[in-house]
């Protein structure tokens, strides 16, 4: 695992370069976090590794610049660094993609993935991998990977103002640590601010905005909760200049994946409050005889960037289909 770990930072960078995993996560047979650059502490990238019995471990990773990278690694190779290697993708026996991937690292080959590309809409909905590389055949079963690439995204919009002192080491693995980011006093209040008005504008019962120690745990330096009676949320500022709405609602609807030990659904659609588009995305979650319904509205914000709104309530989503409307509206002139 740590060789993994290693390589999957290598994915950007030289090792020598690269410190993490912080802010560690995993979805299914994948496990990754953040990574910075170990010389000047700031972050780099997000990647995630899975190993198979093959010998063969596979990687994917985001930067900052929203760059995907697919990576490959074996103890058992020993390829000349910079050098091309002409790779065969095949997935579920129909689409092939042939390029030509790099040896970044005597073990380690990347293949770049243009955000656009059919590698990158192939690799999120195929269920196999076949990879000829290197003379040789290797089959994958593409466990996970529609929930990874918006975990990753997630990741890089979290952890993007990561900030360590150079060559800080990464927490140890298990210890349950989590990686500080700078914080930015401004962005906070901002949350604050969104979130009081948000409440004032719902008018829902026993109203309390929730920071500093009360927060909730992973919110981040960014954001604000709030509770009322029946019902909390949270409002997030995401001050990214290369955000699109629809990225911000997969990472929300990944997390929401990530924490359902149940029966997960999710989706998204676009409505029209006061002749202004608004974003909505929705999931539930049924473990047992427990059921939690959640929104969230994603809208502009003025500075650059987006805000998102969440509504979670327990049971069948009643609340929302009586006060949709409310929590929209307000929303919306919250950030107006």
């Amino acid at each position: 695992m740590r060789l993994s770990l290693i390589l999957a930072g290598a994915l950007l960078a030289c090792p020598a370069l690269a410190a993490g995993p912080y802010a560690k996560f995993s979805v299914g047979n994948w496990a990754g976090g953040a990574f910075t650059n170990n010389q000047t502490g700031a972050f780099s990238h997000c990647a995630v590794s899975a190993s198979y019995k093959s010998g063969v471990t596979m990687h994917a990773s985001l930067n900052g610049n929203y760059g995907w990278n697919l990576g490959f690694s074996n103890r058992a190779w020993g390829l000349q660094p910079n050098a091309d290697v002409p790779m065969e993708l095949v997935f579920d026996r129909n689409d092939t993609v042939r390029i030509n991937a790099k040896a970044v690292q005597p073990q380690l080959v990347v293949v770049t993935m243009p955000a656009n590309s059919n590698i990158v809409r192939a690799f999120r909905g195929a269920e196999f991998l076949e990879a000829n590389m290197l003379g040789a055949r290797y089959t994958f079963r593409l466990t996970a990977t529609a929930e990874i690439m918006p975990a990753l995204l997630d990741c890089v919009k979290t952890n993007a103002n990561l900030k360590v002192a150079p060559g800080t080491p990464a927490p140890a693995q298990g210890s349950g640590t989590t990686t500080a980011v700078t914080a930015d006093p401004a962005v906070q209040l901002e949350a604050v601010t969104l979130a009081t008005n948000f409440l004032l504008k719902t008018q829902l019962p026993e109203p309390k905005v929730l920071s500093g120690s009360e927060a909730p745990a992973g919110i981040g330096n960014n954001g604000a909760g709030w509770q009322a009676r029946n019902a909390t949320g949270l409002v997030r500022v995401l001050t990214g200049a290369n955000l699109k709405d629809v990225d911000v609602a997969a990472a929300v609807s990944a997390a929401d994946a990530r924490g359902c030990q149940g029966r997960f659904a999710s989706g998204r659609t676009t409505d029209t409050v006061e002749g202004s588009s608004v974003l909505r995305g929705f999931s539930s979650c049924e473990n047992g005889g427990d059921a939690r319904y959640s929104e969230f509205y994603v809208l502009p914000r003025k500075q650059g960037g987006f805000v998102m709104f969440s509504v979670v309530t327990t049971g069948d989503g009643s609340l929302h289909q009586q006060r949709r409307a409310d929590f929209q509206r307000a929303a919306l002139t919250s950030v107006q």
